[in-house]
């Protein structure tokens, strides 16, 4: 059965993210596959993913090798196509050379994606592709940024700030797509923390009114409390029924923020990352066109 290979012309392009995504949905179609891209132990329990290192990828006649390729070297993913008879999938930037990379791949090239487009710029990317496919570049569309696969676990915004839960809690593997700050609300205290969704408040410790109000808004994931002072008994009860992690750091508010601000986004090693990257690709209508690439058989 066929390779495919996921490439990018730069770093940080979503290689990872894209192949265990499709690693998902050709399981979701119960057929077998060899991965040799970082999935972390999102398929270590599937006993239809064979992971193994890329040098050991050899052309499989039950399974479907899905690769993760190299970072602005064509060379390297040319020589391996070659190899296995592979299929390229190019990932790339709004803003990158796309055109000229792409022509190094020749026909081994089977389509480019325009992956993280920021806000407001939906239509340059719209004439970006269409650009790209009059010049004879099957670009099979773009994926926008997205703070759900940009987002870090409650565990590892407690270990970079070496914040202490103040009770056992099993939801510290949830994700946290945004950071609020407790302090001078104008508006009404809930209201203001459902602005966003899937929030890590940071509230002085001496503000049990502002906690009380962030615990209430249904979307916060973590009440990160700033100056190592333990909550009141209320706020402990209320957290501790609704499983919300309360983390104490002896930093105040503002220290606090800038070292968050300062945490690199988390890998994509999470379930609910995998769960809307497969959505943004079936609502962009990109998962299927791959797929049918990865059904073509690549012999040039």
């Amino acid at each position: 059965m066929p390779s495919i290979i996921i490439s990018s012309i730069s770093g940080s392009k979503g290689k990872s993210a894209l192949a265990a995504a499709i690693i998902s949905r050709l399981r979701n179609d119960d057929v077998p596959v060899i991965s040799a891209a970082d999935a972390g132990d999102l398929f270590e329990a599937d006993d239809g993913v064979q992971a193994v290192a890329t040098e050991a990828i050899e052309p499989s006649a039950s399974s479907v090798s899905v690769i993760e390729g190299s970072s602005g070297d064509p060379s390297l993913d040319i020589s391996l196509a070659e190899k296995l008879d592979a299929n390229v999938i190019l990932l790339a930037g709004l803003d990158e050379d796309v055109k000229s990379v792409a022509s190094k791949y020749g026909e081994r090239l089977s389509g480019v994606i325009l992956n993280k487009v920021p806000r407001y710029r939906d239509v340059h990317a719209d004439r970006m592709v269409a650009a790209l496919n009059d010049d004879g570049v099957n670009c099979l569309g773009w994926l926008p940024e997205d703070r759900r696969l940009a987002a870090n676990t409650v565990d590892s915004l407690m270990d970079h700030l070496e914040g202490q839960l103040v009770f056992d809690v099993n939801t510290t593997s949830e994700l946290v797509d945004n950071v609020l700050i407790g302090g001078l609300v104008l508006d009404w205290g809930p209201f203001y923390f459902r602005s966003q969704d899937n929030t890590c408040v940071v509230v002085r410790s001496g503000r049990p009114d502002v906690q009380i109000s962030a615990l209430q808004s249904e979307t916060t994931r973590a009440l990160v409390l700033t100056g190592g002072e333990k909550p009141i008994d209320y706020v402990f009860y209320e957290a501790r029924t609704k499983r919300i992690p309360l983390i104490l750091v002896d930093g105040d508010t503002d220290a606090t923020m800038n070292a968050l601000d300062a945490l690199a986004p988390e890998g994509f090693s999470h379930p609910e990352k995998l769960s809307r990257l497969s959505q943004l690709l079936a609502e962009r209508s990109i998962i299927d066109p791959i797929l049918d690439l990865v059904a073509l058989p690549a012999t040039r």
